[in-house]
Parts: structure tokens; sequence; C-alpha cells
């Protein structure tokens, strides 16, 4: 088979011609390993709906092509070309979001204009730090929607900027920061995820002059970045060659993948109890059949029951009639006594019902 080289930027122009499904036939080979090709060779992938959107003739984006130091003259899709290794898919999902252009995940230095639910919880973490009444965050968060940015004053502007670039970084991928229970989530495809922003405190274990156990609390100079519930929390921390700020797309990627693993099961939950309530619905339906039967049956038995007392009540009332006719002994309270019987037939009798 021919092989199949191209430069950067003739791969750019047909992976934003075609779908990579169809391109990856075309190359015979697979479509993650087309994909991995471009993310190693950082070229930028339509983003999810933008062939609905050419389908449909509406205005779509097209992500320009950016520079890349050392790049390969040639691209050989059929090489099997190393492709770039990753500790796990979360790991290969951020290296994704951050060839993305629309999404900014380097933190500003400095931030004039913050996003509004930023600087609504700024002016609430002023009033809690100046608050004679010593007043507490938790307090605060019962009654108003503030960030869980839980710093001293000397980090608290670095925090602030963290959870800004944050937030953006969320609202561009089309998701959402909500507030539940007076806690701060993370919202992504119908799921949330709990996020929290702190400043480290160790845990200092020692002994007073009696040889006594104590322990006091220190606070650090290091940003944490917490998510999820306390059970499964994941932590990011400062270290001394990697600041909390270069792990935002690690950050993001873990949320994405917490949100949709639980939508997928939430998802697969949804259609097992559809299916239980269905199989209940024909069990029910099957049982509802089956007693109607048995009530039918039993219906029958006695209504053929009914048939053969009222049969052998009217050769009785017809032989008692006939035998007073007979013997003269016909009189009004037989008559009556005769009507009534014959009455009786008729009420007893079911198919004079059915034919009526």
């Amino acid at each position: 088979m021919k092989e199949n080289n191209f430069s950067r930027r003739e791969l750019y122009n047909l992976v934003w011609e075609q779908p990579i499904s169809k391109l990856a036939k075309m190359f015979n080979i697979e479509p993650q390993s087309l994909k991995d090709i471009c993310v190693e060779n950082k070229i930028p992938l339509p983003n999810r709906g933008y062939w609905s959107k050419v389908r449909f003739k509406k205005k779509v984006v097209k992500t320009s092509l950016p520079k890349m130091e050392n790049s390969l003259a040639h691209i050989n899709l059929n090489s099997g070309s190393k492709t770039r290794k990753f500790r796990t898919d979360y790991h290969q999902r951020a290296y994704e979001l951050e060839q993305r252009k629309e999404l900014k995940f380097i933190v500003p230095g400095s931030i004039s204009i913050y996003h509004p639910m930023v600087k609504s919880s700024k002016k609430l973490l002023e009033k809690i730090d100046d608050s004679k009444e010593k007043f507490k965050f938790w307090h605060v968060s019962q009654e108003k929607d503030i960030l869980p940015i839980h710093t001293d004053k000397t980090l608290r502007t670095r925090a602030l900027r963290f959870m800004n670039t944050l937030i953006q970084i969320v609202e561009a991928m089309g998701h959402n920061i909500t507030f539940e229970y007076s806690r701060c989530h993370v919202e992504m495809f119908g799921q949330m995820t709990e996020i929290n922003l702190r400043q480290k405190i160790y845990r200092i274990r020692d002994k007073d002059e009696s040889e006594w156990g104590r322990e006091s609390w220190k606070k650090s100079d290091k940003l944490e970045f917490q998510a999820g519930p306390s059970f499964r929390r994941k932590n990011w921390i400062d270290k001394d060659k990697r600041k909390l700020e270069e792990y935002l797309s690690e950050i993001i990627a873990w949320i994405e993948k917490d949100c949709k693993y639980w939508h997928d099961l939430r998802a697969q939950q949804a259609i097992e109890e559809n299916k239980r309530l269905l199989q209940e619905q024909k069990l029910e339906a099957i049982k509802k059949e089956k007693e109607l039967e048995e009530a039918k049956v039993a219906q029958l038995f006695t209504d053929a029951e009914n048939w053969n007392r009222a049969v052998v009540v009217e050769r009785y009332i017809n032989e008692m009639e006939k035998q007073a006719i007979l013997k003269n002994q016909m009189n009004p309270n037989t008559e009556n006594y005769l009507a009534w019987a014959k009455k009786v037939i008729i009420r007893l009798n079911p198919l004079n019902d059915k034919f009526d």
C-alpha cells in the first residue's frame, strides 16, 4: 500500500474538510490513531457539533494551525509512528484540552475585571476578614453563593486569579458552576463535582517537656485544589517544580471524567430501571390476564351449575303443574307458587341473559 505522507498544513486542511471517521477509513487506520497523530503534532480538531453545523449550513469557527517548533517535514499516517504516552486517560484528555485555542489555561499574572462570581466572592471574603463579629465562611455560605476559597490574605489574590481562570474555562466548554447545599460544584453533563480551593495546612506532631504527645497546625504558602466528595477526593497541590496553576488542564480533565462517569452511570441506571419497569409491567399484564382467565373459567362453571339447577327446577315445576291439573288440585296458592317458581327459573338460568 502506498504510504500517506502529509505536511502539518496538509493534514490540518484534511481534518477540517472531512470528519476523522471518514479520513481514517480512507487511510485505512483507526480513528483514534489519526486523532492521536493530530494531537501529537498540535493540529487542532473540530469541536463537537462542528460537522452538524456544517451540514445545516450554520456559521462555524475554524481554529487556526498553531506554530510548532521542530515539527516534522512530513507526517506518515501508515508508519505506526509513536504517539505521546500518557499516565492515565484523563492526562491524555488534559493534553487534548490544552490544544484547544478557545480554552485559555494560562492563569494571568493580574486581572483587572473579575468574573462576576469571583468579584462577588471577593467582597464576601473581605467582609469575613474585616468582620468584628468574627463571621465564618460557613455562616456566610448558608445565605450567599460564595466560591470555596479558604486562604489568608497573602494567598488570596493568587487564589482568586486561579478560580477566575477555572470558571472561564468551564463556561467556555459549555458547562456551569453551581451551588447546592452551601457547597460549590462544577456541573457537566447534568452531573456535579464538588470543588474546593484552600491554603495547605500541615499538622505537626511533637512532644512537650513531659514527653506527652501533642499536635499543632502550621499554615504553608502552598495552594491546594480539591475535587469530588470527601470519600473519593482528588487533590492537586503546589510543588517546588510545579505550581497549582500548571495542573489546571488536568483538573478540568479529571472533573470532566468524573461528571461523565456519573452521567453514563445514571444513564445506564435509567436504562436498567426502564427495563425493570417494563418487565414488571409485562409480568403484571400476564398476571392480570391469568387472573381474568381464571375468573372466566370460574364463572363458566358457576353458569353451568346454575343452568343445570334451572333445568332441574324447571322440570320439577312443570311436573308439579301437570300433576296439579290432572288431580284437579290447582288453586290460587298453587298458581302463585308456580308463578313465583317460574320467575326464579328465569333468574337462575344464565342463558336467558346471554341471548336476550
